[in-house]
C-alpha cells in the first residue's frame, strides 16, 4: 500500500470516527461556520443631468446638485423627516446658550465643534481652517458661488483646529442648519496657491475658477471620493474610509448620466440601473414600474408631489421680445390663461394638485400663505379683460394686437422632456383659445446646463422648480440671485425680476428668530408674488424615484427638505 492509499484510509477512518461521536440530534446549523460576506456589488445610479463642477457654493442647474451630495459633507445634514443633524459638526449651537449668543444689538456668535480626526479624501486633515479659507474664497471671489448666509457674517475664526467661531452682523435663524450651500470648507492646502495668485492679480479669477480641483481633481469630505469623470457618460466613486458618518456600506457607486427616460426605465426593468433620482423618470414611467417591476418583488417606487413646478418671466430688456410682458396686466390676463387642470389631467390623471404659490402644501402654515395671495382659476373672460386694460384687442383671427395692429406673441421655452413638453402644449392650447398667439419651442437636453441660455430666455420658460423648502424657494426672486455674466449666469433668478419689498421679506425671514415672524415673511412675500406674477405657479410635480428591492436605505428619501442621497452612507445591499 503506498503512502497516497494509507493517507486516504486514515481519513476515513477519522471521518467515520467524527460522525460516529456526532450527537444524534444532529448539526446545528451555522455552528463554526464564517459569516457570509455581505454583497460587494457596485452600486448604478442615475441622473439625467450632468453637474458643470462639484462644489455645492457654486449654484447648480437642473439636478447636479444631487450629485454634489456624493461627494461632499457639511457642518449639518437634514434626514428624511426634515430634522437638521450633525455631520462634521459633533454638535450644532444651541440658541441661548455659549455655542449662540443673541447680543442686544443684533449681532450674534455661533460656535461649532468639529467631529475628532476628520479628513479630506486625500488623507489630509480637514480643521476650522478650511472653513475659514472657504469664507474668504466666498467673500471675495466674484463669482458664481452663493451669496448666503456668508453676507451676514462679519467674521469666521478658527479658535483652534477643531473649533470654529461665526460672528454674524445681524440675527440668522438656520445657524444651527449649516448644510449644504452654507459655508462647505474648502481644503486650504490644494486651493490655497491658486488662491493666493487670484490676490497678488485678480484678473487670474476664471484661472481660479478653471481649475481642475473644481471638476476632475475634486477632493472632498463626502461619503465617495471621485475615482474618475467621463464627461457626458458617467461619474465613478470610491466609498472614503474617513468619512464623518462612517465609511459607507456601498464600496463604489457610478452615476450614469441619461438623458432619454425610456431608456432609463428600460435599464431599471433589467437591473442595469439600482436606483433612479427624481426627474429621471415620469409619473407614467411610475406607474409602469409598479405594475411590471414592484408587483414582482423586483423594487420599490417612491413618489414625491411636494415642490411647485412654475415658468418664469423674462424682465431684462436686452433679451425680451415682447415689451408689453414687462406690464403687470398682461401677466395677470396670462395666469387667467393657464387651465391648470386640465395639465394635471395630461400629467398624472388627475393625481396632482394646483400650485396657486411657491411653497410646498404641507407647511404647517400654508393656510396663512393661501389667504394672502390672489388666485387665477381659468377663466378666458378674465384673460380679455386684462389685455383690453393693457391696450390690446382681439384682431379678426382672433388674437391679441395693439392699436397699430402688431399681434401679441408669446415666446414661451420649455425643456426637452415630454412631460414639459406636453405641459407646453397644454398651456399653449388654453392660451390660443383666450386669443393669445403663442410660439412654442423646446430647449435641447445639452443646453440645460448652458447657464447663459437658461438665463437669456427671451419671453417665458418652463420648468422652474427646486426643494420645497421655504428659503430655497424664495431665493428664486430675489435680487441677489439674478443670473449675470459677472456671476457665470449662475443664479437661480433666471428672469431677472427684482423688487424690494420682496427683498425685504426674503431678509426679514433670514435675519428674525422669531417663528411667527419668519411665518409672516413667508406669507407677505407669496402675497408679492401673486400680485406681481413675475412667474406662475402651475402645479405640484410628483417626482418618481426607483430603488432596486435588495437595496436598502433609499426608502428613506423624497420626503419635503431632503436630498435623494442624504444618507447614501447607510446604504447597503442584502441577500436576495
Amino acid at each position: 500500500m503506498n503512502v497516497r492509499t494509507s493517507a486516504f484510509g486514515l481519513a476515513l477512518l477519522l471521518l467515520a470516527g467524527a460522525c460516529a461521536a456526532a450527537p444524534t440530534s444532529g448539526p446545528v446549523p451555522g455552528a463554526n461556520q464564517a459569516p457570509k460576506p455581505a454583497p460587494t456589488k457596485t452600486l448604478v445610479v442615475v441622473d439625467r443631468h450632468e453637474p458643470i463642477d462639484l462644489a455645492p457654493k457654486i449654484l447648480a442647474q437642473g439636478g447636479s446638485w444631487r450629485t454634489k451630495r456624493l461627494f461632499n459633507a457639511d457642518l449639518a445634514l437634514v434626514d428624511a423627516s426634515g430634522t437638521t443633524q450633525p455631520y462634521l459638526a459633533e454638535a450644532l449651537p444651541q440658541l441661548n446658550t455659549d455655542s449662540w449668543r443673541v447680543f442686544p444689538d443684533g449681532r450674534m456668535e455661533t460656535t461649532y465643534r468639529l467631529r475628532p480626526n476628520l479628513t479630506w479624501q486625500d488623507g489630509e486633515p480637514l480643521t476650522a481652517a478650511d472653513f475659514v479659507f472657504a469664507w474668504r474664497v466666498y467673500t471675495t471671489v466674484e463669482g458664481p458661488f452663493s451669496s448666503t448666509p456668508q453676507d451676514k457674517m462679519d467674521s469666521v475664526e478658527a479658535m483652534d483646529p477643531r473649533t470654529l467661531l461665526i460672528r454674524w452682523s445681524a440675527p440668522y435663524p438656520d445657524a444651527a442648519t449649516m448644510t449644504d450651500r452654507t459655508l462647505d470648507p474648502l481644503p486650504q492646502h490644494i486651493l490655497a496657491g491658486p488662491y493666493a495668485t487670484f490676490q497678488q492679480d485678480a484678473s487670474t479669477r476664471d484661472a481660479f475658477l478653471n481649475n481642475s480641483f473644481w471638476t476632475n481633481d475634486y477632493i472632498g469630505a463626502g461619503p465617495f471620493k471621485l475615482t474618475a469623470w467621463q464627461h457626458g457618460i458617467e461619474l465613478d466613486g470610491a466609498a472614503f474610509d474617513g468619512h464623518a458618518l462612517g465609511r459607507p456600506k456601498i464600496d463604489r457607486i457610478i452615476e450614469r448620466i441619461m438623458d432619454d427616460e425610456n431608456a432609463i426605465m428600460a435599464n431599471v426593468l433589467t437591473g442595469d440601473i439600482q436606483y433612479a433620482a427624481r426627474t429621471t423618470l415620469r409619473f407614467n414611467h411610475g406607474q409602469t414600474l409598479r405594475t411590471q417591476w414592484e408587483s414582482a418583488g423586483k423594487g420599490k417606487v417612491f413618489l414625491d408631489p411636494t415642490a411647485p413646478l412654475f415658468n418664469q418671466v423674462q424682465f431684462r430688456p436686452e433679451y425680451l421680445k415682447m415689451p408689453a410682458l414687462a406690464d403687470v396686466r398682461v401677466r395677470r390676463a396670462l395666469m387667467y390663461g393657464i387651465d391648470k387642470p386640465a395639465i394635471i389631467e395630461a400629467l398624472y390623471d388627475g393625481a396632482s394638485s394646483v400650485a396657486d404659490t411657491f411653497v410646498s402644501r404641507q407647511i404647517s402654515y400654508y393656510g396663512d400663505v393661501e389667504a394672502a395671495i390672489t388666485k387665477y382659476p381659468y377663466d378666458p373672460r378674465r384673460v380679455e379683460q386684462g389685455m383690453n386694460e393693457a391696450g390690446f384687442t382681439k384682431d379678426r383671427d382672433g388674437y391679441f394686437a395693439d392699436a397699430s395692429g402688431q399681434r401679441f406673441r408669446l415666446d414661451f421655452q420649455v425643456l426637452n422632456s415630454v412631460d414639459y413638453e406636453r405641459v407646453g402644449q397644454v398651456m399653449t392650447d388654453s392660451w390660443n383659445r383666450a386669443g393669445i398667439d403663442v410660439q412654442l419651442t423646446v430647449l435641447p437636453n445639452e443646453q440645460v446646463r448652458v447657464n447663459e441660455v437658461r438665463n437669456t430666455f427671451p419671453g417665458i420658460n418652463m420648468p422652474g422648480s427646486g426643494d420645497s423648502t421655504e428659503r430655497a424657494m424664495m431665493e428664486n426672486f430675489i435680487s441677489s440671485q439674478i443670473g449675470t455674466p459677472a456671476n457665470r449666469w449662475s443664479g437661480s433668478n433666471r428672469g431677472g425680476w427684482s423688487n424690494a419689498a420682496y427683498n425685504a421679506d426674503y431678509d426679514a425671514y433670514n435675519s428674525t428668530l422669531d417663528p411667527a415672524d419668519r411665518r409672516r415673511a413667508v406669507a407677505d412675500a407669496m402675497r408679492i408674488l401673486s400680485e406681481e406674477a413675475p412667474a406662475f405657479p402651475l402645479y405640484y410635480n410628483i417626482y418618481v424615484l426607483a430603488a432596486e428591492a435588495d437595496l436598502k436605505g433609499p426608502e428613506q428619501t423624497g420626503a419635503p427638505a431632503t436630498t435623494d442621497y442624504w444618507n447614501v452612507h447607510e446604504w447597503h445591499w442584502v441577500e436576495s
